[in-house]
């Protein structure tokens, strides 16, 4: 079955591989580098930088190297399960997330988690992980977002209405918001303001004629359950 198309992406943070060699930016002074060597905030923001650039391995080594400075950070854990799952260890990430749940409340953790079981199918647990998600984390696009498109999978189109509107305005440049509100329009025949969200986000004749597709097919099946929603197997549709 054709791979789901769409995966809300946060905006690219710095990210620069070499930091455990060379981690002064051009410009800095030996304080200021002195002072992010040193700065863990500085270095987790590094690492999710890598992820934001899809550099799943490279953030993978780099929380080895940050864990042996400032050991047991719940950041760095949910940094870890997050990479481990974008590399398709699902198990090993699975264990992370609970690791974090058993520690603190985590909309992350919970994402994460109905992102996984959504990949192995289970869209039953998935609609639970991330409405908790949702409900921990109420103001996150990238929650709302996943969140609606489950909710168009399964056919649940007025609460997917909901979830992707409110996704929609709070990341209103946030393309596969917008890809994911197209659909939502086209599904219920408002094919004209479909058009308007897609020209607003500069889609490309390619990238239109994709959620065109998307919506027919899936309004023939009336939501696909089953169909498994995957971060690997989306069309990028930023950057």
């Amino acid at each position: 079955m054709k791979s789901l198309r769409w995966l809300l992406c946060l905006a690219c943070l710095l990210a620069a591989p070499s930091f455990a060699q060379n981690p002064a930016a051009a410009g800095e002074t030996p304080t200021e580098t002195r002072r992010d060597e040193n700065n863990p905030d500085f270095y987790l923001e590094l690492i999710a930088g890598m992820q934001e650039k899809r550099l799943y391995y490279a953030s993978l080594a780099h929380l080895d190297l940050f864990e042996q400075r400032w050991p047991k950070d719940r950041r760095a854990l949910l940094l870890r399960a997050d990479a481990l799952r974008q590399t398709g260890d699902y198990a090993q990430a699975r264990d992370y997330y609970r690791r974090l749940l058993a520690q603190e409340t985590s909309a992350g953790a919970h994402h994460g988690l109905g992102l996984i079981a959504a990949a192995e199918g289970d869209l039953a647990q998935a609609s639970l992980s991330l409405h908790e998600a949702a409900r921990l984390a109420p103001i996150d696009a990238r929650i709302l977002n996943d969140l609606g498109y489950l909710q168009l999978l399964r056919g649940e189109r007025a609460a997917a209405r909901l979830s992707l509107f409110k996704a929609s305005e709070l990341a209103p440049d946030n393309r596969q918001v917008g890809a994911n509100l197209a659909l939502y329009l086209l599904l219920e025949g408002q094919s004209e303001r479909a058009e308007q969200v897609m020209e607003k986000h500069g889609f490309a004749e390619a990238q239109r004629a994709s959620v065109r597709n998307d919506a027919v097919r899936m309004g023939r099946a009336g939501g696909e359950p089953g169909k498994p929603l995957t971060d690997s197997g989306r069309v990028e549709m930023v950057k």
